[in-house]
């Protein structure tokens, strides 16, 4: 018997030992995956939305340099004179919205304003702008930066390309505040690359705003989910929304299914786009390998 209970011991403490050591392993690699995807998917979706922005911001501008050329070469020809050709061409740039407040506006070599929606803004050199100053260097391309225009008491964000009309020494710009970029941006672009991450058996990654709102997900895109309670009453949801960064683990129940199962969600934010990058999976499903042991 006290062979018998030292062994019983000895082995029960080693299976106690190779359990746990297992279990934190795997709780380990869990993690890390979860959050090797969500970084994976962030980044994709932070990479596709700059090239989203930029090619709509070029195209705009580079249409708008070929209708400046067809009024120039109007005016070449003598059909209208240039001060007629320079206002048709100002107020067609000016008719135009990018996003909600986006706009396209015009300065020449030397920074000075000679197109812009605020009327007070003409004729201004904003040299002293680091981004007029680039784009005086540059003429051509894609530039990030801060402004808040007329009226306005805090600098947020914009997005800017330019392109450069030599014949009237006009820099076109198309200017657009980086918060409006999800309407400019398409989540088809980029659905299909986030559901197909997948996890275990049901696993899954999806996106959602901070209101609650489902940008992608397999099943329920589209439905605001805000009010969400797992099966012990936890707003789990809400947490996520006012969180936006980190891990929670929640029990949960699908519909048909007898009893609620603990889910990990690793989640992280954009801010450009408002959205919450989730991914999510049981526990269960990872701890099987445990059952064996």
């Amino acid at each position: 018997m006290g062979y018998s209970f030292t062994f019983l011991l000895a082995v029960s403490l080693g299976s106690s030992i190779l359990y746990f050591s297992i279990r934190k392993t795997i709780e380990n690699n869990i993690e890390s995956e979860l959050k090797n995807s969500t970084n994976i998917i962030l980044n994709m979706v932070q990479a596709a939305t700059a090239s989203s922005i930029r090619n709509n911001l070029r195209a705009v501008a580079e249409k708008n340099r070929e209708i400046i050329r067809h009024f120039y070469l109007q005016y070449k020809e003598k059909i209208i004179s240039e001060i007629e050709a320079q206002n048709l061409s100002r107020s067609i740039m000016l008719s135009q919205s990018i996003g909600r407040t986006g706009y396209i506006y015009c300065i020449d070599s030397a920074g000075v304003i000679k197109i812009h929606p605020k009327n007070e803004l003409i004729g201004k050199d904003l040299s002293e702008y680091d981004f007029i100053r680039q784009q005086k260097e540059r003429r051509e391309g894609y530039l990030e930066y801060k402004w808040a225009n007329p009226g306005e008491n805090v600098e947020r964000p914009k997005a800017l390309y330019m392109t450069y009309f030599g014949p009237w020494d006009w820099i076109i710009s198309v200017s657009s505040y980086r918060d409006e970029f999800k309407n400019l941006f398409s989540v088809d672009d980029i659905r299909d690359s986030i559901l197909s991450h997948s996890f275990g058996k049901t696993g899954y990654s999806y996106v959602i705003d901070s209101k609650g709102k489902l940008i992608v997900h397999p099943k329920l895109q589209g439905h605001n989910i805000y009010n969400s309670e797992d099966a012990g009453g936890r707003m789990f949801i809400k947490e996520i929304c006012e969180r936006k960064t980190g891990k929670i683990i929640y029990p949960w129940k699908n519909p048909g299914e007898e009893k609620a199962r603990e889910k990990l969600v690793i989640f992280n934010y954009i801010p450009n786009l408002d959205w919450i990058v989730a991914s999510s999976s049981y526990l269960e499903e990872f701890y099987k390998p445990l059952k064996y042991i």
